[in-house]
């Protein structure tokens, strides 16, 4: 069975990877040597499954002695390829470029990997010299391969450091046409005509890659050659527009005062359109750095100038945002108001629309504000506030308990809206609507449609109220006809797969996956797949995996495809522990996996920005406490990166929870996150017994994401995996019969975030 077909079978086992590597084929230059001569079939194989499993020492030494033996000149090369990654890994220099350079041969098919990185060990080390020898060979030697790119731009940074102008200045023109490096390359050839004394054609190209994009790095570092050849060159001067990009470039940035002191020269032009744009570009930057006041001066100047500046109607707008930013609602208020009524043409209404709209929310006028977003709404039907200006009517009015105008605004949003994140959850309510207005039918109808429609969250929600086990939507199909032709993967990946070299492979799929106007084929997203699972990168497999489902290449899925792709984005990593403590705790072993994935994406030496560490994310406080009731000695919190400890930490605390709040899946999630007695509190002020309803109306965003998140995940897992029982909990349920003041005696340390 192919490896780069089938990803959930027992492929772990290296012996069935190296078989198949006689049916392989690779190029490359000028030989054009199969990679049929990697052979990876020798005796002792243990030494590759050391090198996966990232223990390079014991790697190295098995490696070594396969040297002592009887070996072929192919199998030696791949001895010493693979070894020379060892000592990279080892940071072992010296041996790491011997091995490396014992391969530079060309009848060797993966040579030009190993020249690669032999150049940039010596790049690394400052060796300028013997860099500039192998990447030229590289560049020479191998002029079809992968590499050849990457290394000719390495080669022209080491002739231009060396103010080599000469010889760094047709590489980098080569790769003017190379979109990667288009930018940086156009940069060089400049950089090397002023070396070379063209000092007028640098200037000139200077200016037009300011003048093309004026947000990245490469525009910082330009601007700086710009003006030092401004300043030592007296016929080179800098026009206003020059000044202006020069201001930009630093406020793209963030350097407000560079930017300030670029604005400034131009700020008392007689060409007043361009004066009042500088005046309204350093307000920007006083808005940056919160010097609101300031800020505000420089917008009235703009305001002053009337109809002769082209920021007028932007300097009102963003004179209001800094009254809000003041915390000053009524001054905003009374700025946004006018703007909106003087200015219909402004392409900023809407932004002043919304702003307004939730300035009078924060106030509590909420007439008011339902109004305002009905205008957004009507005015800029396109905007992108406009999906929540609808969302805000509808819940509104269902607050108010007049269901039939809250229907009609969910529905209205998800009609103009489809696939959007608040259509989705509005179609959702309008089953609901339906049930409190008891026409039963009409919200099964809707709920349906709903559990079908891959709503995220809602869907789950949507199954679980309907009893449904699993989506009854069939993948979407496209005549055979219609799709486009899959391109080959490259062809040494497979071969650097085998070698366990999976970094190379990894960098060689990637390029190849995202490259324009390729459609790849589905081994190249299952054997990136495999190199990320195999380095126990989890969460870059997850990626890939949710790329391929949106890739031509899986528009017509068949069932195995689909379910193999699906449990990659919803794995079951490290599943015996899980369903050993699961069972030990009595907890839904779905649920904890559920869990891991949204509380670290399986990675076990996670560490969050509140310090909750590894699977699990237990905070330290809480992890002591747990260690002292499991009775494990002598705990760090270090120990809570090893994925025993942290999975069995969870399982009990989950347990804990469990026992608060009566098994319920989403009240037991939001605690995990946001703390049991928080969602004590919760559930006691806001006296909401439909669970959809008070999870919307949970106030800290995080939680209210993290519920949805997870139990959208648990459904998943319920899906692919298959059980008996409903995946999550009834759809109207009374908060005040759970008995949760009771047990908050236990002495965990207030929760996981309190």
């Amino acid at each position: 069975m192919d490896i780069f077909m089938k990803i959930r079978t027992p492929y772990r086992y290296w012996k069935i990877l190296t078989l198949l590597l006689l049916s392989w084929g690779c190029y490359l230059a000028p030989q054009h040597v199969s990679a049929d001569e990697i052979q990876v079939h020798l005796a002792d194989n243990s030494a590759f499954a050391y090198v996966e499993k990232g223990n390079y020492k014991r790697a190295v030494s098995k490696l070594e002695a396969l040297l002592r033996t009887n070996l072929s000149e192919p199998e030696r090369k791949e001895i010493h390829h693979v070894l020379g990654y060892c000592y990279e890994k080892l940071r072992n220099r010296p041996k790491a470029i011997g091995n490396y350079a014992r391969v530079a041969s060309q009848t060797y098919p993966l040579a030009d990997c190993a020249v690669s990185r032999l150049a940039r060990l010596y790049a690394q080390m400052k060796d300028d010299a013997k860099a500039i020898k192998w990447y030229t060979h590289l560049v020479e030697d191998y002029p079809a391969s992968f590499y050849r790119a990457e290394a000719q731009l390495a080669l022209a940074r080491l002739h231009l450091k060396r103010k080599a102008w000469a010889a760094a200045k047709p590489l980098f023109a080569a790769l003017r046409e190379e979109p990667r490096y288009a930018r940086e390359a156009a940069q060089g050839v400049a950089r090397c005509d002023e070396g070379l004394g063209d000092v007028a054609a640098a200037f000139k190209a200077y200016r037009a890659l300011l003048q093309a994009n004026a947000t990245d790095a490469i525009a910082e570092e330009t601007l700086g050659r710009f003006k030092l050849l401004a300043r030592t060159h007296k016929r080179l001067t800098l026009t206003t527009a020059d000044r202006l990009i020069c201001g930009q470039v630093f406020l793209n940035r963030k350097k407000w005062k560079l930017a300030v002191a670029e604005f400034q020269r131009i700020a008392a032009t007689k060409n007043l359109k361009l004066r009042g744009q500088a005046r309204y570009l350093m307000g920007q930057a006083y808005q940056g750095r919160k010097w609101y006041n300031t800020a505000i001066k420089q917008y009235n100047v703009v305001i002053a100038l009337g109809g002769k500046s082209d920021y007028l109607t932007r300097a009102h707008y963003q004179k209001a945002v800094c009254y809000r930013q003041k915390g000053h609602l009524k001054t905003a208020t009374s700025q946004l108001a006018p703007f909106t009524r003087l200015y219909p043409w402004s392409e900023l209404r809407d932004d002043a629309l919304y702003t307004l709209a939730q300035i009078y929310q924060r106030r509590g006028k909420l007439t008011l504000a339902r109004e305002t977003y009905a205008q957004l709404i009507e005015i800029a039907p396109e905007s992108p506030y406009a999906d929540f200006a609808a969302w805000r009517i509808g819940w509104q009015r269902f607050d108010e308990k007049r269901y039939e105008e809250s229907y009609k605004a969910f529905k209205g949003l998800k009609e103009n809206f489809p696939g959007n994140r608040y259509a989705m959850g509005a179609h959702f309510w309008m089953a609901k609507i339906r049930e409190r207005q008891s026409r039963p039918e009409a919200a099964r109808e809707i709920y349906t449609e709903v559990a079908e429609a891959n709503y995220w969250y809602y869907s789950a929600r949507a199954k679980a109220i309907l009893g449904m086990s699993e989506s009854e939507l069939a993948p979407r199909a496209v005549p055979d006809a219609e799709l486009p032709d899959a391109a080959a993967c490259p062809p040494q990946a497979k071969a650097l797969m085998a070698l366990r070299l999976y970094d190379d492979a990894i960098v060689q799929l990637k390029h190849h996956l995202t490259a324009p106007n390729v459609s790849s084929d589905a081994a190249c997203f299952y054997a990136l797949i495999d190199c990320y699972e195999r380095q126990a990168r989890y969460e870059e497999a997850r990626k890939v995996a949710e790329q391929a489902l949106k890739s031509p290449v899986f528009t017509n899925p068949d069932a195995e495809e689909t379910k193999q792709l699906r449990q990659v984005l919803y794995p079951r990593y490290y599943e015996r522990l899980v369903e050993k403590y699961a069972k030990a705790h009595s907890v839904d072993a779905y649920l904890m996996f559920a869990m891991m994935l949204e509380e670290s994406r399986y990675q076990a030496d996670a560490v969050s920005w509140a310090g909750a560490i590894g699977l699990m994310q237990i905070m330290p406080a809480t992890g002591k406490e747990l260690a002292r009731q499991l009775k494990i000695r002598r705990f760090r919190s270090s120990m809570l990166k090893q994925p025993e400890v942290n999975i069995r930490m969870g399982a009990k605390y989950i347990a804990y929870l469990n026992s608060l709040f009566d098994s319920d899946a989403m009240l037991v999630t939001g605690a995990y996150n946001g703390g049991p007695g928080r969602m004590s509190r919760w559930v006691k002020s806001k006296n909401i017994a439909d669970i959809d309803e008070f999870v919307e109306k949970i106030t800290i965003r995080e939680t209210r994401l993290h519920i949805k998140k997870v139990i959208n995940s648990y459904d998943n897992y319920v899906e692919i995996y298959g059980r008996d029982e409903a995946p999550a909990v009834n759809s109207v349920r009374d908060r005040q019969q759970i008995r949760y003041g009771k047990r908050l005696g236990n002495p965990f340390i207030g929760s996981q975030t309190e």
